[in-house]
């Protein structure tokens, strides 16, 4: 222990260690001890590993890491061979948060690869979980960027891509395999962090989409309040001041104050009746905003969390999302076809007398011209001589004809296609 002391101690397990001073670990090697690897995850400290009074391995990020003064959490792997057997085995622990120091995690002895491939076993389902995460909050960000264009309108989907996007950053920042895919281990572990204090920006708009903008105004002060948390909270690690770590409670106070804000409104909606217009989007924010602040609750009381929680809400908001998405896509449809009936000929494609004077009125303002009436004779006893099929044939052509002739005109079809078509300069 810090002061001289010594205690034997179990593992794992976290002990009474002030923030910045030494945890010295010792045990004996057995007689007939002959594997190659001793490993322990390091939870935001520096690890020293010794054998015999030699240092074998040393993990500090501060090389590397952009800012900040604790370690990634990592595995750290020590060389060994049979002959250490009998040797003593000395790790010192150092963090410098009061959170992680005196942190003692589980030590491995093996080989590597079979350590590897039991700590792969474990967490394996979660980093493929996080992976298909970010995956498929990518494809539904594309796909809705797709229908906005397509309908010239926003979809709910495309906030929802970003919360998965953020919620997949989440996971594989906590991920315990995350330094087999990312070289600087710091980079993710602060990754994680900022998608914290930012996280309930796009709950937001999503929230506020739904709610078709009622309660813009309050959420526009909260994502204020994000904005100012978010570059506090970075200025102070930048500076080495406080870490992300240390300055966590401040972020889970304003993601508890923003669903507070959320709650209220839906209160709201509910008591005045216009929830019912938003049911399930509904049902699938109430259980992300729980599974978040699950993951929040247990941050204060586990070492590290996986961000399942997350996931499994996001899932939920997911699936009632693409059905409302799904619903509101069949009502513009049903909307385009029902505007296509009334303002185009479906024989013909020409614009109808409504939808040709609009044209005309939006010509007018920029160019001169004149107007043109065109009677097509004799169309009757086409009908009654070669069939109506001839006749529709015979209006096609003129329509086309018409069009084609003249370039810059706005030609329309009257209500009665039997007995004219206009043509409109």
């Amino acid at each position: 222990m810090p002061d001289g002391t010594e205690e034997e101690i179990r593992v794992p397990d976290r002990y009474d260690v002030p923030a910045g001073e030494l945890l010295v670990i010792r045990s004996v090697l057995p007689q007939d001890y002959n594997e190659n690897t001793i490993a322990i995850r390091s939870s935001m400290e520096n690890v020293r590993i010794y054998i015999g009074g030699e240092l074998r391995t040393v993990y500090d990020t501060k090389n590397t890491r952009p800012f900040g003064k604790n370690s990634a959490s990592g595995y750290v792997f020590c060389e060994t061979s049979g002959e250490d057997a009998g040797q003593e085995v000395r790790i010192e622990l150092q963090s410098f948060t009061e959170k992680y120091s005196g942190v003692v995690n589980t030590v491995y002895c093996g080989d590597k690869s079979d350590i590897w491939t039991y700590m792969f076993h474990c967490y394996f389902i979660v980093t493929l979980i996080a992976c298909t995460m970010l995956f498929s909050g990518l494809v539904v960000l594309i796909i809705s960027l797709v229908l906005d264009i397509i309908y010239k309108t926003r979809f709910d989907l495309e906030y929802l891509g970003w919360c998965m996007i953020l919620g997949a950053v989440w996971m594989l920042g906590e991920s315990k395999l995350r330094q087999l895919f990312v070289p600087n281990a710091s980079i993710l572990s602060n990754m994680c962090f900022l998608v914290v204090m930012i996280c309930p920006i796009p709950i937001m708009f999503y929230i506020d989409s739904v709610q078709q903008g009622r309660y813009r105004k309050v959420y526009h002060v909260a994502e204020c309040i994000i904005c100012v948390n978010f570059v506090i909270c970075t200025v102070l690690q930048v500076l080495n001041i406080a870490d992300f770590i240390s300055t966590m409670f401040l972020s889970h106070i304003v993601i508890a104050g923003t669903f507070l804000t959320i709650f209220i409104t839906i209160c709201r909606d509910l008591i005045k009746g216009t929830a019912k217009h938003y049911k399930l989007p509904l049902i699938g924010l109430v259980a992300a905003m729980i599974a978040v602040m699950l993951e929040m609750t247990a941050v204060y009381r586990v070492v590290s969390l996986s961000g399942i929680f997350i996931a499994i809400g996001l899932v939920a908001l997911l699936v009632v999302t693409l059905i409302q998405t799904m619903d509101r896509i069949r009502e513009l449809e049903l909307a385009r076809q029902k505007e296509a009936r009334e303002t185009l000929d479906y024989l013909t494609g020409l614009p109808m007398r409504h939808k040709g004077e609009t044209l005309i009125i939006e010509k007018m303002q920029e160019h001169d011209g004149y107007l043109g009436f065109v009677d097509m004779d004799n169309l009757k006893k086409i009908n009654d001589v070669y069939g109506h099929k001839a006749g529709d044939y015979a209006l096609r052509l003129v329509g086309a004809m018409l069009t084609e002739c003249m370039e810059n005109a706005v030609v329309c079809a009257c209500a009665d296609r039997e007995k004219a078509l206009k043509n409109t300069i």
